[in-house]
């Protein structure tokens, strides 16, 4: 048998270990733009933080869609601050169907803990969420902010628009 002959044959074989049929779609998966970014103040110190990327992945059982996505964040803190630092701030996910209706919503807290001398904190979460397949959703991520926290986001991305024009 040629080298050829064999690398097709694996290609072959590898390539029906990943039918098109064997996938699951996601549903639509999206961080909300609104809900980003948070600002938290932590010991005298604001800790900016975002969330970066979502990436779903699905499979489906019992009549139900099961998404677990790595959601990636991503914190920055002042390069003044030398000491180490450790917060907590908390997000959320929504499960939305075709008609606004929340089906689910679950809160999850995120610890981030800055080294000394550390100014930029990158976390990776594993989350999973369950959608029933007969309906049509959405899962939607966002970070829970207060009043204040959003009016200073709100007066952040006025200041960068009217910046822009």
């Amino acid at each position: 048998m040629s080298l050829r002959s064999y690398l097709f044959g694996l290609c072959l074989f590898l390539g029906g270990c990943a039918l098109p049929s064997d996938r699951v779609r996601c549903p639509k998966a999206a961080i909300l733009a609104e809900f980003s970014k948070t600002l938290d103040k932590a010991e005298g110190i604001l800790v900016r933080t975002e969330l970066d990327s979502l990436i779903p992945q699905c499979t489906q059982d019992n009549g139900y869609t099961y998404m677990t996505f790595r959601l990636r964040t991503t914190s920055f803190r002042p390069m003044t601050a030398k000491e180490p630092l450790t917060l907590q701030t908390s997000y959320f996910v929504a499960v939305v169907d075709e008609g606004g209706e929340v089906l689910s919503r679950s809160d999850h807290d995120l610890e981030i803990a800055f080294a000394s001398d550390q100014t930029t904190k990158v976390n990776f979460l594993q989350i999973q969420e369950k959608i029933p397949t007969q309906k049509k959703a959405a899962v939607y991520v966002g970070f829970n902010l207060d009043e204040s926290q959003f009016e200073q986001l709100q007066n952040e991305r006025n200041k960068a628009f009217v910046g822009t024009q």
